[in-house]
């Protein structure tokens, strides 16, 4: 069973929440309802006898002291009257319990919550940071969120799953001490700003100063300009470095869930673009952007840094957007090394125009794609606005099915699940070769608990760090109890490494396909330690150190003859022909993590394939 993030005290303060604002209609209205006609039905029939009138006015006078009550003891029938009488007293008390009883429930649950810890604390009210709560309830932990601006109907919904709403600003010492944030196992800054989410970071470690800390506390910063992250990860990997042995009581995590779209896509679906290419025969893999937002630029981050098959050429990008000129200054400005050292490699990335509001979609686009760039293995849609992604998805699907011109998958981004993607975006289903509709990076499926607070993605990049500096390989396969142990010194590991070995663990999947692997289906019996051939070991670790070039300057790097990590200069930036046979040693050790890399991601095994 998964690890829950609660003491006794939190867990009952979630669970008080819940109880006191579920709206169990039929209980609470059916006891009083119960009562109100015991009383009622009950009493009229006792004083049937009498005038109805009379009937009426004892039959009301039930709730009162009155002296025929006390004579009646000795009367058929005293045992009803004391029932109508006891049912005339509860009704209205229980009524009025019930009327209050989420408020009653909130502030018992307030009260436990004095004494929370080890708990999680979300601040924001966006629809991501409410899919990260219910996610989080879901399994099990003591979630408190902290909004500002959120719907009376949204707070109650939420209550009622057990989630402990605080009013407030979370950039603020005192409401993050409401919350407990110091005493609690995760804080996760998800406001829409990424300012206001570094200030809430700032104010964590205002509140927690130096206190020490048998664990600390993972702050978990969303950023949404890739320019940010980067800079909020270096700033990590540069207080770590200053910080030395001493520990920390504050464990900052940036994150973007763009990243984390681009990265879940890429790792489901690498094996699917490498066998789709060698069916369609193609040279590289090549995937046709429709628009260019953050969303997009992360997909094209992870492609060029992971997507290298010993099979391929280099991956290749074409991008359609309104304005290229902007889009490609932009990805060059923020990648200028990618383009600085053509002698090592260049992105192969081509900007073109097309503006989808104006311009018809039919084969003369695609014959102009496919003249200058060569035939696509994949199309992404991200123009920035959900309802254009499916219009211009769907008109692409029917042009490329026409003939068929172009049998490819269409990656359309929701930001938020839609009916459309859950009924006709979910993948291919048919037996055979066409274009059809995949939906990826909505909320509900990346702001969760497993990808946000564990760092699911970054499992295998946890084993690939270990490999590398270990030489993991040399022992053999590792035991699973070896595996999950590897992941425990992540939180250690120094930025500039982390992106290194991401991308590491995001081409586990490619180099398994290369090795003739692919992961075993529902019921299907699979290879648990699946090997590399001897003699596709040499050509894979070359392939890996290419990629690894590219990942290197993609992330800033730049070569030198003497690696310096503050100015991120590395020596081993250098052709394959130049490396020596220690350096090529340690490409074959990161081919052979992605076995062990691929073991944590596929527990059910592997196949072989011809």
């Amino acid at each position: 069973m998964a690890h829950r993030y609660a003491n006794f005290w939190s867990d009952a303060a979630a669970e008080l929440t819940a109880f006191a604002h579920t709206r169990a209609s039929i209980i609470r209205w059916g006891v009083v309802t119960v009562l109100t006609l015991t009383w009622i039905v009950g009493g009229l029939y006792y004083w049937r006898a009498q005038p109805l009138s009379e009937a009426i006015y004892r039959t009301i006078s039930a709730v009162g002291m009155w002296d025929a009550y006390f004579t009646a003891a000795d009367h058929d029938g005293a045992m009803l009257l004391e029932v109508v009488r006891f049912a005339a007293l509860a009704a209205p008390v229980v009524g009025l319990l019930f009327a209050f009883s989420g408020q009653l429930g909130r502030s018992l649950a307030h009260m436990f919550n004095l004494a929370a810890a080890r708990h999680i604390v979300i601040a924001g009210d966006g629809a991501a940071a409410l899919s990260l709560a219910l996610d989080c309830r879901k399994r099990g932990d003591s979630v408190i969120l902290i909004a500002k601006n959120i719907a009376e109907e949204t707070a109650l919904g939420l209550r009622r799953r057990g989630v402990i709403v605080l009013p407030g600003e979370a950039a603020q010492i005192e409401t993050l001490r409401a919350a407990r944030a110091h005493h609690s196992a995760h804080v996760v800054a998800f406001e829409a700003d990424d300012t206001a989410n570094l200030q809430i970071e700032a104010a964590v470690r205002r509140l927690v100063g130096k206190a020490r800390r048998r664990r600390p506390i993972g702050v978990h910063v969303a950023t949404h300009a890739p320019l940010l992250l980067k800079e909020a990860r270096e700033m990590r990997s540069a207080q770590m470095r200053k910080a030395g042995n001493a520990p920390s009581p504050i464990d900052p995590k940036p994150f973007s869930l763009n990243e984390t779209a681009a990265r879940a896509l890429l790792q489901q679906e690498a094996q699917t673009l490498l066998s789709l290419a060698r069916t369609l025969k193609q040279e590289r893999v090549h995937i046709v952007f429709f628009g260019f937002d953050d969303a997009a630029e992360m997909v094209a981050n992870c492609v060029l840094k992971s997507l290298w098959s010993a099979r391929f050429a280099p991956p290749r990008l074409t991008v359609r957007a309104r304005d290229p000129s902007a889009a490609e200054a932009g990805f060059r400005v923020r990648h200028r090394e990618a383009f600085a050292h053509p002698q090592l490699w260049s992105a192969d990335i081509a900007f073109m125009p097309f503006d989808w509001d104006v311009a018809s979609i039919g084969p003369e686009l695609l014959d102009s794609i496919e003249s200058t760039r060569g035939p696509p293995t994949a199309i992404v849609v991200s123009t920035g606005i959900d309802p254009g992604n499916i219009h211009l998805a769907i008109a692409l699907k029917r042009v490329c099915n026409s003939g068929p011109r172009w049998p490819v998958p269409i990656f359309l981004r929701e930001s938020s699940q839609s009916e459309f993607s859950l009924q006709y975006a979910r993948g291919d289903d048919t037996p055979e070769l066409d274009a059809y509709l995949q939906a990826f990076g909505s909320h509900q499926t990346t702001a969760t608990r497993a990808r946000i607070i564990d760092g699911a993605l970054d499992r295998g990049a946890a084993v690939a760090h270990e490999h590398y500096n270990k030489n993991l390989s040399a022992k053999g396969a590792m035991s699973m109890k070896e595996l999950q142990s590897a992941m425990k010194d992540w939180t250690e590991v120094l930025e500039t490494y982390r992106a290194a070995n991401r991308a590491v663990a995001d081409s586990a999947m490619v180099k398994l396909w290369d090795a003739g692997w692919r992961p075993a289906a529902k019921g299907e019996r699979g290879e648990t330690a699946p090997q590399v051939a001897q003699e596709l070991l040499a050509k894979m670790a070359e392939r890996e150190h290419d990629r690894w070039v590219a990942e290197r300057l993609m992330s800033g790097w730049r070569p030198s003859e003497a690696r310096n990590n503050d100015l991120m200069m590395h020596d081993k930036l250098v052709p394959w022909s130049a490396l020596s046979p220690e350096d090529r040693a340690k490409d074959e050790t990161q081919v052979r993590a992605a076995i062990d890399i691929a073991r944590v991601m596929k527990p059910n095994g592997f196949v072989a394939v011809g």
